[in-house]
């Protein structure tokens, strides 16, 4: 079902300056997941975290080209990762430190996808019907929609800012690209869940692909369906499996913080058993250190892509015993955050559960 509106055809758009209350006349329902998401917030202003990084790092205009695209040196802008940073990358190139986004030159096109359009270039044009009693109208007229771009549907439009980044000394800061996605499985099937509602008010659909990006620090209840918890109990003790369905580590940034909780219930009475953590750390000179400083790596024992990870606790189950076992995150790794400034706030140094499980033995 085709809806006849009629929306004003100027739109000033150039690169990376996009007023989203034009976006929003056609795209409601993807402008408002869209500005309660990271990319939005992903400039200094509006991210503590990034803000406290960018004014320690001395590789500035590095960070701006992901975080703040249309910046052109200005990390303060109003703008974040805006709707023309993703829709106009036309192909992305590879780096030895980092992939790189190359950007469309022509203002009005953006790309997207969309399987049952998937050869086409659909430019606004209006034709009369029905003898010019009405006008038909198709595309957007705001802009040329060329669902002809592969990364969109393979996911690779993602990796010119969340594939690796190495330091100049080649160390491996973080990686996210696996090298294993295809159109079934990667980043924007999980990080772009399908939801009800229509991507466009000009074009009805089922369901669009959300825009608020679930991930750590922002509806990351998404991501329990590809955490697995199970529990083995044995005659001195027991064991904890947790499985990682993703394609990458748990946690793929160095700042990140994994934890398991246990915590045993016998006979009314709760006993917090050892915690454990899973982390990368960065060093220089065999002493921990910020990853533009870094040239080895001290400690990594992060859960990796597809891995069970098995941790045994040497504490006996007696019948009617009760276990719970709570794999949550930090933002930034506890010690990082004090060296940042950021310990003493809430939101960014407080343990956040990401999926709880009980046991209840007989």
């Amino acid at each position: 079902m085709r809806r006849v509106v009629l929306v004003p055809m100027a739109l000033a758009v150039s690169c990376f300056a996009v007023d989203l209350n034009s976006c929003k006349s056609c795209h409601g329902t993807i402008v408002k997941e869209y500005e309660s998401s990271y990319h939005r917030r992903s400039f200094t202003a509006k991210d503590r975290i990034f803000s406290a990084v960018y004014a320690m790092s001395p590789e500035k205009k590095e960070c701006l080209k992901c975080h703040v695209p249309g910046s052109k040196g200005t990390p303060g802008a109003d703008e974040g990762i805006s709707c023309l940073g993703c829709h106009q990358i036309k192909s992305v190139e590879h780096g030895r430190l980092s992939d790189r986004n190359i950007y469309e030159k022509d203002e009005k096109r953006f790309y997207s996808a969309q399987k049952e359009s998937r050869d086409k270039l659909i430019k606004y044009h209006e034709e009369s019907v029905w003898f010019g009693l009405f006008t038909k109208r198709t595309g957007s007229p705001y802009h040329d929609i060329d669902y002809r771009n592969e990364i969109f549907y393979n996911a690779k439009v993602c990796m010119g800012c969340h594939s690796h980044k190495n330091a100049e000394n080649g160390l491996e800061i973080c990686r996210t690209d696996s090298g294993e996605m295809d159109e079934k499985s990667n980043c924007i099937s999980c990080h772009m869940p399908k939801k009800p509602g229509s991507a466009t008010s000009i074009r009805e659909s089922a369901t669009h692909a959300s825009h608020s990006f679930p991930g750590y620090g922002h509806d990351s209840a998404e991501l329990k369906k590809y955490l697995k918890l199970s529990m083995k109990r044995e005659e001195d003790g027991f064991e904890l499996t947790i499985s990682n369905q993703t394609p990458h580590s748990l946690a793929t940034h160095p700042m990140r913080v994994i934890e398991l909780v246990v915590n045993l219930y016998k006979n009314g009475k709760k006993e917090k058993l050892e915690s454990v953590r899973f982390f990368k750390v960065l060093g220089k000179d065999g002493k921990p250190a910020m990853p533009w400083l870094a040239d080895s790596v001290l400690k990594d024992n992060m859960i990796k892509a597809n891995e069970e990870r098995k941790i045994r606790f040497d504490k006996s189950l007696q019948g009617y015993d009760a276990l719970e076992a709570i794999v949550g995150y930090y933002r930034v790794n506890p010690a990082v955050a004090a060296k940042l400034g950021l310990d003493k706030e809430k939101d960014i140094s407080e343990f956040r559960i990401l999926k709880r499980k009980y046991w209840k033995l007989k």
